[in-house]
């Protein structure tokens, strides 16, 4: 079955075309040729915006990926990495989809937590990134996918848990990118939504860093809550402190 790309313009031409026919029956569509390419331009228009932005993000993270972890001074973290650990309710045997794993900071311990019987996928849009994540050490299997979350090459259904540390804020569609990770998340799962910032440091943070990240910014907490819901999240929990950001939710 061929999935709906939102980003292709004629798709959408026929989306709108569609849903004025549903909510409008007996009602034929007249659309002159005038109006039909005005609306065709602007949403070719949106859609290469889109991606115009998706690439210079993507050219970001790809040159800076060989110094990331120096710039992000990980190897001085590692006890606020293992902290954040903690604050994921993964056990022995359960598959982790990690999502936006960057250098694949988090890989070695979720692997450490879920044991030679789980299964651990790390996913991220910077193929320099995933090279990085491949050299890093890792006592057991992991596999490494080049991919966008958007659009998430999985069946539904497949993930106890999902881990998104230090990525939300990058997704251009965030409801969408939601919308995907529930799909593919089991029901009785939980999805984590981590940074070891508040929301307020980590804007201020991106704002500072500057360029393609400038505007990448996470949403009020209250925000992040409805989207977990739009998405089809129960038992949602969001703390929001110095030091800590986490959203986590269940799905029925």
């Amino acid at each position: 079955m061929e999935r709906f790309d939102s980003s292709d313009p004629s798709k959408q031409e026929f989306s709108l075309y569609q849903e004025y026919s549903l909510t409008n029956p007996g009602k034929k569509v007249i659309l002159d040729s005038a109006m039909k390419a005005e609306r065709f331009e602007n949403l070719r228009l949106r859609g290469f915006l889109f991606w115009k932005n998706m690439e210079s993000l993507r050219d970001y993270f790809d040159r800076h990926a060989s110094s990331w972890d120096e710039m992000l001074k990980y190897e001085e973290r590692t006890s606020q990495v293992s902290e954040v650990m903690k604050w994921f309710e993964l056990a022995e045997g359960d598959s982790v989809l990690d999502v936006g794993t960057g250098t694949g900071i988090l890989l070695p311990r979720i692997r450490q937590t879920i044991g030679p019987k789980g299964m651990l996928i790390g996913f991220d849009f910077s193929f320099k990134m995933i090279e990085k994540a491949r050299h890093r050490e890792c006592s057991g299997e992991r596999i490494l996918i080049h991919a966008t979350v958007e659009s998430l090459p999985f069946q539904s259904e497949r993930f106890d848990q999902i881990i998104c540390f230090s990525a939300f804020p990058h997704f251009p569609n965030k409801a969408k990118a939601l919308f995907e990770m529930v799909r593919v998340l089991k029901s009785g799962g939980d999805l984590s939504i981590a940074h070891p910032k508040s929301v307020e440091e980590l804007n201020q943070f991106h704002q500072h860093l500057g360029g393609p990240v400038a505007h990448d910014l996470l949403p009020h907490p209250e925000r992040v809550r409805s989207l977990m819901m739009e998405s089809g999240l129960f038992e949602i929990k969001i703390i929001n402190q110095p030091g800590k950001f986490l959203a986590q939710g269940r799905k029925i």
